[in-house]
């Protein structure tokens, strides 16, 4: 009797029409992403750990799932999510370094299952969806950024603008011409700009020290620090400088 009822409480709570169809959508993309509309029934079954049967018991056929899988990853809750797991402990750096990740990575993603919609004729009911809205993602960086607020140069908001908007033209493949910028090169220019500081001589400075000028004064977001030039104490004045100021 016992180990019936341990047996039971092991077993999985069945999941609901929606959460069933919710499972296999995520279980899907990546497939999708490896092998486009080749792939098939019993692969995307294997990956959701269903049986065949079970994928049309919820999909009318394999175009339905193929579609909203790609729809479902399109919208930003995902993206969203995994934003707001950054923790507010953590440095603005590697706040800004982990943005960067995440939008790029999601950007190749959906480059490739939009690639796989191509041409695919749509039924009116999927046409009808409208794209998905950015203004979730853009609030999500906001909020992560909100903590470290006295260390930006602009507004939150306007940060979180400069980080998504760059990433994503840097990561466009038409954009970049193929060439697609990698997210620590992107990271690197966000946090310090590209602005070599020379010294006095016109010698540029060594990179340690161009990088750590550029994070200060170049970075289009980063608050510089003040330039005002040091007071010399009095007590510290030369006989000549006294003689000028009395």
């Amino acid at each position: 009797m016992i180990a019936l009822m341990t047996e039971r409480t092991r077993r999985a709570k069945p999941l609901s029409r929606d959460e069933r169809r919710a499972s296999i959508m995520d279980a899907a993309v990546p497939l999708l992403v490896q092998y486009g509309r080749d792939v098939t029934s019993k692969q995307l079954a294997e990956a959701a750990g269903v049986a065949e049967g079970t994928l049309y018991s919820v999909f009318q056929d394999k175009d339905e799932l193929i579609h909203d899988s790609i729809h479902r990853h399109i919208e930003a809750t995902s993206m969203v999510d995994a934003i707001r797991e950054i923790p507010a402990s953590a440095e603005l750096e590697d706040v800004i370094r982990t943005i960067v990740e995440l939008t790029q990575h999601r950007t190749e993603q959906i480059f490739a299952l939009v690639a796989i919609l191509g041409f695919h004729e749509r039924t009116p009911e999927q046409a009808k969806r409208r794209p998905p809205d950015n203004e979730p993602v853009i609030q999500a960086i906001t909020d992560v950024l909100l903590p470290h607020r006295e260390q930006l140069a602009v507004p939150p908001r306007r940060a979180a603008q400069f980080i998504r908007y760059a990433t994503f033209s840097m990561t466009h493949p038409m954009i970049t011409n193929g060439d697609i910028v990698p997210a620590g090169e992107i990271s690197e220019l966000l946090l310090h700009g590209f602005s070599a500081r020379a010294d006095a001589g016109g010698t540029p400075a060594p990179a340690d020290e161009r990088r750590a000028a550029a994070s200060v004064i170049d970075s289009p977001f980063i608050v510089p620090p003040s330039t005002a030039p040091p007071t010399v104490p009095p007590s510290t004045a030369s006989p000549s400088t006294a003689s000028v100021s009395a």
